[in-house]
């Protein structure tokens, strides 16, 4: 009987760290998605900002009210 809950705890400890690193793999790609996403987001974003200014500035317009044009 000892040797059946010997061998019970020895599977529930491997099943323990197998499942644990299974979880902090799974948790370690989630996290690099989510990165990844705001990365791309963020670049988007700043090719956008970058974009509007060459824009205003080949066009030639301000956004000052006093000036008309």
């Amino acid at each position: 009987m000892d040797r059946i809950g010997a061998a019970l705890g020895g599977l529930a400890f491997v099943a323990l760290i197998f499942g644990g690193l299974v979880v902090v793999r799974i948790l370690t790609r989630a996290l690099y998605a989510a990165v990844w996403f705001a990365e791309t987001v963020a670049t988007f974003a700043f090719a956008l900002l970058i974009g509007y200014i060459v824009y205003r500035i080949l066009r030639g317009s301000s956004d000052d009210p006093r000036r008309t044009g």
